[in-house]
């Protein structure tokens, strides 16, 4: 029998800060703390930034939640630019990439189902602290280790 993670709570100023290639990421909610059965990840990133160039998932759900400013999504319907308060859903097997397009910083929070993508941010932190220069072709093969197709 498997047991459930005690319950959790975290302050905002406790979460997990990684380095991003642009801005910032938060582990909101790690997937410790629910069993592997989601994550909530806060990306934060500069005017003019690429979030992410489009990809796939093949191991999981994407939900995405704008909090401040407005986010640039290619999705299958074509680009889509979201404001504060808007969500977007993508699930496993959709290409999809974002970016910020807009004139102020922008933040949203990712909800990874299941859990487990949020070890990718980790590794692009950790590569960011090594001094590693984060191209295209090496942020495909992180990717690649978290059945994630760069397209």
């Amino acid at each position: 029998m498997t047991s459930l993670p005690a319950a959790f709570a975290q302050l905002p100023e406790d979460g997990e800060r990684l380095r991003a290639p642009a801005g910032e990421y938060v582990v909101r909610l790690p997937g410790s703390a629910t069993g592997g059965a989601l994550s909530i990840v806060e990306f934060r990133f500069p005017p003019g930034a690429l979030g992410a160039a489009p990809h796939v998932h093949h191991g999981h759900e994407e939900y995405f939640y704008v909090l401040d400013g407005e986010v640039t999504f290619d999705v299958d319907r074509g680009a889509r630019t979201v404001g504060a308060g808007g969500a977007v859903a993508v699930p496993r097997g959709v290409a999809h990439g974002f970016r910020n397009e807009g004139t102020a910083w922008a933040r949203c929070l990712f909800v990874l189902t299941p859990a487990g993508y949020e070890d990718y941010f980790r590794a692009i932190d950790r590569a960011l602290t090594h001094g590693e220069e984060l191209t295209g072709d090496r942020l495909a093969a992180l990717r690649a280790r978290f059945a994630t197709e760069t397209l």
